[in-house]
């Protein structure tokens, strides 16, 4: 399996105040007088753009999943927001005059199964953003969707497929994840290549320094380029979280079915029923995350790749979790698209493969019918697990077979 660890070393630990400087940098330049002046729309594209826009839109996702082992038993259930999070969001834009403009974006995710919100007590869990761009790109503050989702989430093959085949555990955030408490610089595209960087401030309400599970997460920081040359496209993000906890917490039991982790046990065991309770926020010191994807594409067919490159730290020691995935899209016909996915992760000493398929029928634009089915084996003493809506299997190997329907608005 090929290795990017060149790519991983003590160089990557830069002084987040550097970061902040390229940041602030970037802010100080683009919103310039003097960039500003040159940034004026020509007439005839004022005339046809809206001087203020707000789009609502949402996806529901629902759908019958049967599971061949689950703790020992074959289950089935209802479930909900798999090929696409259940959510609903409002995003607005606003011209200021001179090329400069302001912008909105609130978007909430929920269970469609039962109406509840997917965060309790958190309206808009997913993005809750506002800031300003021009022509050479835009700041924005908040709660918003790191690089890594904005440069190599699109290179992610089997979720395509399955949306329980997003990279086992998410340790690499390639299903998309929000960051709060982030400023974050997204470029404009310059002939195809588009590039960011991000920030986000510690949590001091909870406490982040202090060694326990419950403690608030720490600073993190996020680079990251995307670069589209007619069939070709790739990209590439490097983020490092300090003492992630809360929504950025892990689980390794629960996600990939270790039964240690960093030297730790990831579960405890009822004395009298024997019963297993995964411990789901270790406290854990830090989480270094490079990824990278690439695309091309071949008339109806597209192929894909990527990597990504974890590595954990804490209770004084490390593990490094890496996965390669490859596979490809296709389009059979204009209402039929299939997509096949193959991942092979190694981590803490052990491997697993998955392997995911999906067909996609589009009855609309807006409206399809999917069918997705995924099988994973680990290595022996490994529960097998996909996804994170079943619990381990009572052996190192699960399977799952989905018929779901997807509403886009």
């Amino acid at each position: 399996m090929p290795t990017l660890r060149p790519f991983i070393t003590k160089d990557w630990d830069v002084n987040m105040k550097n970061l902040l400087s390229v940041i602030g940098s970037s802010c100080a330049f683009a919103f310039s007088p003097a960039v500003l002046a040159q940034t004026a729309m020509p007439e005839d594209d004022k005339k046809s753009t809206p001087k203020t826009s707000v789009v609502f839109y949402g996806v529901l996702d629902a759908g019958v999943t049967f599971v061949n082992n689950e703790a020992g038993q074959s289950n089935r259930k209802l479930d909900t927001g798999v090929m696409d999070p259940n959510h609903w969001g409002m995003k607005g834009v606003e011209a200021l005059g001179g090329g400069l403009r302001a912008v909105f974006q609130l978007e909430n995710s929920f269970n469609l199964d039962d109406g509840s919100l997917s965060s309790e007590g958190t309206l808009f869990d997913r993005i809750a953003m506002v800031g300003l761009g021009n022509r050479y790109g835009q700041v924005t503050l908040g709660t918003q969707l790191d690089l890594i989702n904005d440069y190599v989430t699109p290179f992610n093959i089997s979720a395509g497929a399955s949306g329980y085949a997003a990279h086992q555990g998410d340790f690499d955030r390639i299903a998309g994840n929000a960051i709060q408490r982030s400023i974050k610089f997204s470029s404009a595209d310059f002939d195809g290549l588009t590039f960011g960087a991000l920030y986000s401030f510690a949590d001091k309400s909870a406490h982040p320094d202090e060694d326990t599970a419950g403690g608030g997460s720490g600073k993190a920081w996020n680079i990251g380029a995307h670069y589209a040359n007619g069939p070709f496209a790739i990209g590439a993000s490097y983020m490092q979280l300090n003492k992630p906890r809360g929504t950025e917490a892990i689980g390794p039991y629960q996600s990939l079915g270790l039964s240690t982790f960093l030297g730790q046990a990831t579960f405890e065991i009822d004395p009298d029923t024997g019963e297993r309770t995964p411990i789901e926020n270790m406290a854990i010191d830090s989480q270094k995350i490079f990824a990278i994807g690439s695309a091309y594409e071949i008339g109806d067919f597209t192929a894909m790749i990527n990597f990504a490159d974890i590595r954990f730290k804490g209770y004084g020691n490390t593990e490094n979790l890496r996965l390669i995935e490859i596979g490809g899209h296709y389009h059979i016909s204009a209402v039929l698209d299939g997509t096949l996915g193959y991942q092979r992760m190694h981590v803490a000493g052990t491997k697993a493969n998955q392997v995911s398929v999906g067909l996609d029928y589009h009855l609309s634009k807006r409206s399809d019918i999917c069918v997705s089915a995924d099988y994973r084996r680990a290595s022996n003493g490994v529960a097998g697990v996909i996804g994170d809506s079943f619990e381990p299997s009572s052996n190192n190997a699960q399977a799952l077979l989905r018929v779901g329907m997807r509403h886009m608005f």
